[in-house]
Formats: structure tokens, sequence, C-alpha cells
């Protein structure tokens, strides 16, 4: 069998995550479309490498990235560095001929998303971002049961993350920073939502957008307080190219909820609803049943869904985020093997930007604002109907 050697530059709580799919895809989806290697792993000093190293199960630690994209051992480099270190990274990898796995946003602007998407389109390597949501298999379900019409046409969507993990406590990181991640709970929960938005209904074409700042100011390192420029809680209508509506919530200032993350989507015949917290259901509503039988039913996921048969024999045993980042894994060694496209490459990235971007223009202009480009043409990904 094929080996695909993987350099993760960045050890922290993706890196867990990533490192984690690497370790487990094997024994899921066996044969694999190739065997996933953990080749080297690099982190800032050499003792988080090392400790990285050994924790994550890598063959190598390295404290330099641009030795480890030199390395022609390398096949696959995988960033999971905080947002604004994206850029620079995938760039050079690119330019080595990697092939790349980048956590989402791309970059903390649309401009940097932009070079990343046409670089990795120039370079003709394999490259993904990491919108391991959408590849959920009751999402998968929900995308297979609009495009065989169970719900009718498309009206409208009502997408959502509310979380409590912005408490005023927190002291200040580069999330709570515009300049090092692009935007606050907009980017960080909303850029999920969007992929959801755009994967199963279609593209956002214009939004007018408000948000809130609550916490207007956190604790420093080196003492004092620092000033936040991110937005806490984020609400949005949207307009889509196939006429229908949206409306979207990201905040991380939700006393509560600790990850409500989902969407519900109503058609001309029916509507569907997914929740996050019950990652494992697909409650699915069909007006043409009978008047004495209507009502939501729930869709227990199971092997006989989408990407849900390498996991487990029965719906009870059910799965979580992990193997969600399992099939994004999956995913992007089938389109390494050649075996088909990848789903959520760059453009998807790029194109999650450009709704962000208007969206954060929208604050600025009061008014509705028109999102520009759309990705990049040709881009592999599947948009919604």
């Amino acid at each position: 069998m094929d080996e695909v050697r993987f350099a993760l530059i960045g050890g922290g709580f993706m890196g867990k995550a990533h490192a984690a799919a690497l370790a487990t895809l094997p024994i899921y989806a066996w044969p694999p479309p190739s065997l996933p290697v953990r080749a080297v792993v690099a982190e800032a000093t050499r003792e988080l490498a090392e400790e990285a190293k050994t924790r994550l199960g890598f063959e190598r630690a390295s404290t330099d990235w641009r030795n480890v994209l030199e390395n022609p051992d390398v096949d696959v480099v995988d960033v999971v560095l905080p947002n604004h270190l994206h850029h620079e990274v995938v760039l050079a990898a690119l330019a080595a001929g990697k092939h790349v796995i980048c956590e989402k946003p791309l970059a903390p602007s649309v401009e940097g998303c932009r070079e990343m998407t046409e670089a990795a389109d120039a370079a003709g390597v394999v490259h993904q971002v990491g919108f391991n949501w959408r590849l959920t298999p009751a999402v998968l379900l929900a995308r297979k049961l609009i495009d065989d019409g169970t719900i009718g046409e498309v009206r409208n969507f009502r997408g959502y993350w509310l979380g409590d993990f912005g408490g005023p406590d927190l002291p200040m990181t580069w999330r709570f920073r515009r300049d090092t991640a692009g935007s606050g709970a907009l980017g960080d929960l909303g850029s999920h939502i969007i992929d959801f938005a755009r994967f199963l209904v279609g593209e956002i074409t214009e939004v007018v957008s408000d948000r809130r700042t609550y916490v207007a100011e956190r604790a420093l390192a080196d003492g004092g307080m620092g000033a936040v420029d991110v937005d806490d809680d984020t609400a949005a209508m949207l307009r889509f190219d196939t006429g229908a509506l949206g409306y979207l919530q990201a905040s991380w200032a939700a006393p509560g909820r600790k990850s409500a993350a989902g969407f519900e989507i109503s058609g001309s015949e029916g509507s569907l609803a997914f929740d996050w917290e019950r990652m494992n259901e697909l409650r699915v509503y069909d007006s043409r049943d009978p008047i004495d039988r209507q009502g939501f039913r729930t869709v227990a996921i199971g092997p006989q869904h989408p990407e849900a048969e390498h996991f487990w024999p029965l719906p009870a045993y059910q799965i979580g985020y992990a193997e969600t980042k399992v099939i994004q894994l999956l995913d992007f060694l089938r389109a390494v093997a050649g075996e088909g496209e990848v789903q959520t490459g760059f453009g998807a990235g790029l194109a999650v930007a450009e709704v962000e971007h208007a969206i954060q223009q929208s604050w600025e202009q009061s008014g509705w604002v028109q999102v520009q480009g759309h990705g990049v043409a040709g881009a592999n990904e599947q948009v919604g109907r």
C-alpha cells in the first residue's frame, strides 16, 4: 500500500484533532486510499516539539517549519497554526510542491485567502480547508434529501452557532484581535455556518448585518488591559442566488450554550433541522405525510448513511467530533490517490471569507452589501442547488 507522509505544523488543539485522524483513519476506513504516516511535527520551541512528537505519535520533531518543507520525504503539509500564521506557511508549502491541508480560516483577510487559493490552484496539488462540519454524515444526508427534492424548493435557511466561551475573565489572545484573527465570533464560529449555507442552499449574494462587542478590554499577559476589536456576537440576514432567504447568528456570549450549532432549512414541501449537540440525528418534516402523521421525525444516523459506514454497525454507537476529522482526511486522501476531488478545496475557504468580508462591510455601512467573488472558478467543492 502506498504511504503518504504528513508534516504537521502546529501541535495545539487542532494539532491533536488532526493527529488523531491520521492515527485512526486506517482503523475505521480499511483499506484506506493510502496509508497516512505521521512523519514530522513542527512547533515553536524544542520542548513543545518533542512533547508533540511523543504525545501525537510522530517520527520526528522540528522547530523549523521551513526546513520541514524542504524535506523530499514529506508529501503533505498540514497547517494548524493561529490564523495569522497560515498565509506564509501555506504559500511556502505550495511553492515546494506539497499537498496542503489548512485549518480555517485560510487567512485573516479576504486578500490573503484569494492569494492562497490562486496559488494552490496554480500549483496543481491537492488542497483542503478544514470545513469538517459539512462532512458530518447527518449534514451529508441533509444535502442528499435536498438534492432528491424531499423538501421541495428551498426557501429559507436559519443557521447558528451559540457558545459561552467568550466570557469576560478570559485574557487577551490572538482570537480577540482583528489583525491576527480577522474577526471574532463571525470567523471563528460563523464560518462553519456560512459553509453549511453554501453547501446546502447555494451562493450567498447579499448580506445585511450588525454585531456587538460586549467585552471591550481583556487582560494582557504582561499586565494592563488591551482593547478588543472583534465581535462577540454577530447576526446577519442573507440572500441566496436561488432566491432563498437566510439568517445567521454567531455568538460566543450565549450563557448556557456550549456548542449549539446547526441549521433549519424550510422548503416548499418540508423542512430539515440539525444541531451539532445532537450530531447523530437529522430531523425531517414532510408536509405530504398524512395529516394524522405529520410532524418532525428523527432519523438516527447509522452505517446506511453517507460516510457513516466506516465507523460502527449500529446507530446507537454514534460518532463525535474526532470522527468528522477522519472523514475530512479520508476525502483528502481519496483526492491524492486520484479517486475524485476534495469537497472543501481552498475555493470554499475563499468563498466563506468573501461572505464574511461583506458582513463586516455591512457593519460599517449599515445596509445591504453585495458579496464579491464566490471563490475561484473551478474550485474543488460542491455548492447547493
